[in-house]
Protein backbone atom coordinates (compact mmCIF):
# COMPACT_ATOMS: atom_id res chain seq x y z
CA UNK A 1 0.00 0.00 0.00
CA UNK A 2 1.03 3.41 -0.97
CA UNK A 3 1.23 5.48 2.51
CA UNK A 4 1.59 8.56 1.17
CA UNK A 5 -0.84 8.71 -1.50
CA UNK A 6 -3.75 7.22 0.51
CA UNK A 7 -3.49 10.09 3.24
CA UNK A 8 -5.79 12.53 2.77
CA UNK A 9 -6.74 16.05 4.40
CA UNK A 10 -9.47 14.80 6.43
CA UNK A 11 -7.77 11.67 8.29
CA UNK A 12 -5.03 14.55 9.15
CA UNK A 13 -8.35 17.08 10.22
CA UNK A 14 -10.00 14.21 12.33
CA UNK A 15 -6.79 13.17 14.08
CA UNK A 16 -5.85 16.93 15.06
CA UNK A 17 -9.49 17.06 16.77
CA UNK A 18 -9.39 13.69 18.76
CA UNK A 19 -5.71 14.67 19.94
CA UNK A 20 -7.01 17.95 21.38
CA UNK A 21 -10.64 16.74 22.23
CA UNK A 22 -9.56 13.24 23.63
CA UNK A 23 -13.36 12.05 23.58
CA UNK A 24 -15.44 10.60 20.09
CA UNK A 25 -18.52 11.68 21.17
CA UNK A 26 -17.33 15.66 21.76
CA UNK A 27 -15.14 15.53 18.32
CA UNK A 28 -18.07 14.11 16.31
CA UNK A 29 -20.29 17.57 17.87
CA UNK A 30 -17.13 20.10 17.13
CA UNK A 31 -16.51 18.54 13.56
CA UNK A 32 -20.49 17.91 13.03
CA UNK A 33 -19.66 14.13 12.05
CA UNK A 34 -21.59 11.24 13.87
CA UNK A 35 -19.11 9.06 16.16
CA UNK A 36 -18.70 6.22 13.90
CA UNK A 37 -17.49 8.61 11.06
CA UNK A 38 -15.11 9.97 13.65
CA UNK A 39 -14.29 6.33 14.46
CA UNK A 40 -13.85 5.27 11.15
CA UNK A 41 -11.64 8.09 9.83
CA UNK A 42 -9.22 7.19 12.50
CA UNK A 43 -9.20 4.02 11.94
CA UNK A 44 -8.63 4.11 8.27
CA UNK A 45 -5.56 6.66 9.30
CA UNK A 46 -3.66 3.90 11.76
CA UNK A 47 -4.41 0.93 9.39
CA UNK A 48 -2.62 3.54 6.35
CA UNK A 49 0.50 4.08 8.93
CA UNK A 50 0.25 0.64 10.34
CA UNK A 51 0.54 2.20 14.29
CA UNK A 52 -2.07 2.97 16.74
CA UNK A 53 -2.42 6.74 17.59
CA UNK A 54 -4.35 6.65 20.60
CA UNK A 55 -5.22 3.74 23.80
CA UNK A 56 -8.97 3.20 23.89
CA UNK A 57 -9.96 3.89 27.49
CA UNK A 58 -12.68 4.50 29.41
CA UNK A 59 -11.30 8.23 30.29
CA UNK A 60 -11.55 8.50 26.44
CA UNK A 61 -8.97 8.13 23.89
CA UNK A 62 -5.82 8.95 25.02
CA UNK A 63 -2.91 9.76 22.35
CA UNK A 64 0.64 8.84 22.02
CA UNK A 65 3.92 9.85 20.83
CA UNK A 66 3.04 8.56 17.32
CA UNK A 67 -0.70 10.84 17.52
CA UNK A 68 1.37 13.78 18.80
CA UNK A 69 3.99 13.59 15.43
CA UNK A 70 1.19 13.28 13.29
CA UNK A 71 -0.54 16.28 14.69
CA UNK A 72 3.08 18.47 14.70
CA UNK A 73 3.31 17.67 10.80
CA UNK A 74 -0.45 18.28 9.86
CA UNK A 75 -0.57 22.07 11.54
CA UNK A 76 2.58 22.36 9.18
CA UNK A 77 0.58 20.95 6.23
CA UNK A 78 -2.56 23.12 7.49
CA UNK A 79 -0.22 26.01 7.10
CA UNK A 80 1.47 25.69 3.83
CA UNK A 81 -1.92 25.01 2.32
CA UNK A 82 -3.05 28.33 3.86
CA UNK A 83 0.16 29.76 2.31
CA UNK A 84 -0.57 28.25 -0.80
CA UNK A 85 -4.07 29.63 -1.59
CA UNK A 86 -2.44 33.20 -0.43
CA UNK A 87 0.36 32.39 -3.18
CA UNK A 88 -2.27 31.60 -5.63
CA UNK A 89 -4.83 34.32 -4.89
CA UNK A 90 -1.43 37.27 -5.09
CA UNK A 91 -0.63 35.58 -8.81
CA UNK A 92 -3.97 35.81 -10.06
CA UNK A 93 -4.02 39.37 -8.78
CA UNK A 94 -0.72 40.12 -10.29
CA UNK A 95 0.32 41.00 -6.98
CA UNK A 96 4.09 40.71 -6.41
CA UNK A 97 5.44 39.78 -3.03
CA UNK A 98 8.96 40.01 -1.72
CA UNK A 99 9.47 37.76 1.68
CA UNK A 100 11.92 39.75 4.45
CA UNK A 101 13.79 38.37 7.15
CA UNK A 102 15.79 39.75 9.34
CA UNK A 103 18.39 39.15 12.58
CA UNK A 104 20.17 42.58 13.19
CA UNK A 105 17.87 44.94 14.93
CA UNK A 106 20.58 47.76 14.04
CA UNK A 107 18.61 48.50 10.69
CA UNK A 108 14.79 47.88 11.46
CA UNK A 109 14.01 51.41 11.58
CA UNK A 110 15.58 52.68 8.23
CA UNK A 111 14.49 48.81 6.86
CA UNK A 112 10.97 49.97 7.61
CA UNK A 113 11.35 52.98 6.29
CA UNK A 114 12.24 52.20 2.80
CA UNK A 115 9.89 49.33 2.87
CA UNK A 116 6.81 52.41 3.53
CA UNK A 117 8.54 54.12 0.19
CA UNK A 118 8.30 51.15 -2.16
CA UNK A 119 5.23 50.04 -1.36
CA UNK A 120 3.65 53.35 -1.57
CA UNK A 121 5.13 53.86 -5.28
CA UNK A 122 5.46 50.02 -6.57
CA UNK A 123 2.53 47.06 -7.50
CA UNK A 124 4.49 45.54 -4.07
CA UNK A 125 3.94 43.76 -1.14
CA UNK A 126 6.19 42.71 1.79
CA UNK A 127 5.54 39.80 4.32
CA UNK A 128 8.86 40.55 6.96
CA UNK A 129 9.90 38.20 9.93
CA UNK A 130 12.31 37.94 12.23
CA UNK A 131 14.54 34.69 13.10
CA UNK A 132 17.51 33.40 14.06
CA UNK A 133 20.91 33.70 11.80
CA UNK A 134 20.75 30.04 10.77
CA UNK A 135 16.96 30.16 10.08
CA UNK A 136 17.46 32.90 7.98
CA UNK A 137 20.31 31.70 5.79
CA UNK A 138 18.26 28.56 5.89
CA UNK A 139 14.87 29.54 4.83
CA UNK A 140 17.00 31.87 2.03
CA UNK A 141 18.76 29.13 0.47
CA UNK A 142 15.38 27.06 0.68
CA UNK A 143 14.03 30.09 -0.89
CA UNK A 144 11.50 30.51 1.74
CA UNK A 145 12.44 34.01 1.75
CA UNK A 146 13.86 36.42 -0.57
CA UNK A 147 16.33 39.19 1.78
CA UNK A 148 17.62 39.01 5.15
CA UNK A 149 19.09 41.40 7.23
CA UNK A 150 21.45 39.55 9.59
CA UNK A 151 25.05 40.02 11.06
CA UNK A 152 28.16 38.28 10.86
CA UNK A 153 31.75 38.79 12.04
CA UNK A 154 33.36 36.62 9.00
CA UNK A 155 32.36 36.32 5.63
CA UNK A 156 29.72 34.18 4.12
CA UNK A 157 31.25 31.88 1.95
CA UNK A 158 28.31 30.42 -0.38
CA UNK A 159 28.78 30.83 -4.73
CA UNK A 160 24.58 30.72 -3.74
CA UNK A 161 24.41 34.15 -2.24
CA UNK A 162 24.88 37.59 -2.96
CA UNK A 163 25.92 39.86 -0.15
CA UNK A 164 26.55 43.80 0.68
CA UNK A 165 27.47 45.12 3.94
CA UNK A 166 25.95 48.05 5.01
CA UNK A 167 27.23 49.34 8.65
CA UNK A 168 29.38 48.05 10.70
CA UNK A 169 28.04 47.29 14.93
CA UNK A 170 30.12 47.49 17.51
CA UNK A 171 29.83 45.37 21.05
CA UNK A 172 30.48 45.78 24.53
CA UNK A 173 29.69 43.87 27.92
CA UNK A 174 27.43 45.34 30.29
CA UNK A 175 25.98 45.14 33.63
CA UNK A 176 24.31 47.87 36.00
CA UNK A 177 27.39 49.34 36.89
CA UNK A 178 29.53 49.58 34.10
CA UNK A 179 30.75 48.82 30.66
CA UNK A 180 33.72 46.10 30.14
CA UNK A 181 35.48 45.53 27.00
CA UNK A 182 36.14 41.95 25.81
CA UNK A 183 39.24 41.65 26.37
CA UNK A 184 38.64 42.76 29.99
CA UNK A 185 36.61 39.94 30.98
CA UNK A 186 39.27 37.72 29.35
CA UNK A 187 41.60 38.56 31.71
CA UNK A 188 39.06 38.07 34.43
CA UNK A 189 37.07 35.16 33.50
CA UNK A 190 37.40 33.70 36.99
CA UNK A 191 35.50 36.37 38.79
CA UNK A 192 33.26 36.87 35.83
CA UNK A 193 32.16 33.33 35.12
CA UNK A 194 29.93 32.55 37.73
CA UNK A 195 27.97 35.54 37.22
CA UNK A 196 24.45 35.22 35.61
CA UNK A 197 25.32 35.72 32.07
CA UNK A 198 22.54 36.96 29.48
CA UNK A 199 23.46 36.32 25.95
CA UNK A 200 22.02 35.42 22.97
CA UNK A 201 21.37 32.07 21.61
CA UNK A 202 23.88 30.50 19.70
CA UNK A 203 23.66 30.98 16.01
CA UNK A 204 23.31 34.87 15.97
CA UNK A 205 26.98 36.25 14.78
CA UNK A 206 27.38 38.06 18.30
CA UNK A 207 26.93 35.04 20.73
CA UNK A 208 29.12 32.77 17.93
CA UNK A 209 32.33 35.55 18.43
CA UNK A 210 31.50 35.57 22.01
CA UNK A 211 32.01 32.08 22.68
CA UNK A 212 34.82 31.65 19.75
CA UNK A 213 36.59 34.00 21.83
CA UNK A 214 36.00 31.78 25.20
CA UNK A 215 37.14 28.88 23.24
CA UNK A 216 40.40 30.40 21.90
CA UNK A 217 41.46 31.57 25.48
CA UNK A 218 41.01 28.07 26.32
CA UNK A 219 38.08 29.32 28.46
CA UNK A 220 35.34 27.67 30.17
CA UNK A 221 31.21 28.68 29.25
CA UNK A 222 29.48 30.75 31.66
CA UNK A 223 27.86 28.74 34.25
CA UNK A 224 24.65 30.26 34.77
CA UNK A 225 22.86 31.55 31.74
CA UNK A 226 20.14 32.88 30.69
CA UNK A 227 19.78 32.85 26.42
CA UNK A 228 17.40 35.53 24.46
CA UNK A 229 16.17 35.05 21.02
CA UNK A 230 15.01 38.78 21.21
CA UNK A 231 16.24 41.86 22.34
CA UNK A 232 13.56 42.38 24.58
CA UNK A 233 13.55 42.64 27.96
CA UNK A 234 17.02 42.02 28.19
CA UNK A 235 17.57 45.57 29.27
CA UNK A 236 15.46 44.97 32.36
CA UNK A 237 17.66 41.84 32.77
CA UNK A 238 20.82 43.52 33.09
CA UNK A 239 19.66 46.31 35.62
CA UNK A 240 19.82 43.30 38.05
CA UNK A 241 22.57 42.35 40.44
CA UNK A 242 25.05 39.90 39.63
CA UNK A 243 23.61 39.94 35.87
CA UNK A 244 25.52 40.60 33.01
CA UNK A 245 25.04 40.81 29.55
CA UNK A 246 26.24 41.64 25.67
CA UNK A 247 24.81 44.18 23.41
CA UNK A 248 25.68 45.90 20.29
CA UNK A 249 26.27 49.24 21.11
CA UNK A 250 23.12 50.29 18.19
CA UNK A 251 20.87 49.09 20.69
CA UNK A 252 21.80 50.86 23.85
CA UNK A 253 21.50 54.12 22.17
CA UNK A 254 17.80 53.06 20.84
CA UNK A 255 17.01 52.55 24.36
CA UNK A 256 18.88 55.74 25.63
CA UNK A 257 21.30 53.98 27.95
CA UNK A 258 23.18 56.47 30.06
CA UNK A 259 26.84 56.23 29.03
CA UNK A 260 29.51 57.24 30.68
CA UNK A 261 30.08 61.09 29.49
CA UNK A 262 34.13 60.63 30.71
CA UNK A 263 34.48 57.33 28.50
CA UNK A 264 34.27 56.89 24.76
CA UNK A 265 32.02 53.92 24.63
CA UNK A 266 33.47 53.40 21.01
CA UNK A 267 36.78 52.66 22.44
CA UNK A 268 35.32 49.76 24.73
CA UNK A 269 34.10 47.87 22.24
CA UNK A 270 36.80 45.10 20.73
CA UNK A 271 33.92 43.15 19.20
CA UNK A 272 32.30 44.62 15.46
CA UNK A 273 30.16 42.83 13.85
CA UNK A 274 29.12 43.26 9.86
CA UNK A 275 25.71 44.05 9.26
CA UNK A 276 24.53 43.26 5.61
CA UNK A 277 21.63 42.72 3.29
CA UNK A 278 21.45 39.16 1.79
CA UNK A 279 20.29 37.83 -1.62
CA UNK A 280 20.27 34.62 -3.78
CA UNK A 281 22.45 35.05 -6.31
CA UNK A 282 18.98 33.38 -8.65
CA UNK A 283 16.58 35.84 -7.14
CA UNK A 284 13.88 37.32 -9.56
CA UNK A 285 14.22 40.92 -10.66
CA UNK A 286 12.21 42.06 -8.45
CA UNK A 287 13.77 41.14 -5.64
CA UNK A 288 17.51 42.07 -7.33
CA UNK A 289 15.74 45.48 -7.53
CA UNK A 290 14.45 45.92 -4.27
CA UNK A 291 17.88 44.85 -2.62
CA UNK A 292 19.13 47.64 -4.69
CA UNK A 293 16.52 50.39 -3.30
CA UNK A 294 17.92 49.29 -0.01
CA UNK A 295 21.42 49.62 -0.35
CA UNK A 296 21.42 53.07 -1.95
CA UNK A 297 18.56 54.30 0.08
CA UNK A 298 19.14 53.31 3.92
CA UNK A 299 20.71 56.12 6.12
CA UNK A 300 23.16 54.14 8.65
CA UNK A 301 25.29 56.56 9.42
CA UNK A 302 23.69 59.18 11.81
Amino acid sequence: MNRKSNIKIRHLNVIKHIYKIQNLKKTSEVMSLTPAAISKTCIEFEKIIGKTLFSRTIHGLIPNEIAKRVVESSILIEKEIDRMIIDIDNIYNEKNYVNISFQSNSIISEMMKCILSIISTKNVNFTVNYGSREHLFSSLLKGRTDIIFASAYNDIIDERINYKYLIQDKCVILDKDRIYSMQEIVRNWDSFQPRVWVLPIRGTAMRDRFDSILEYNGLKTPKNLIELNSIIGASSLIDTPNIIGMSTISYLKSVNYKFDENKNIEDLSDITLNVGVYWRQDSKKLVSEVVDFFIHNMDLNK
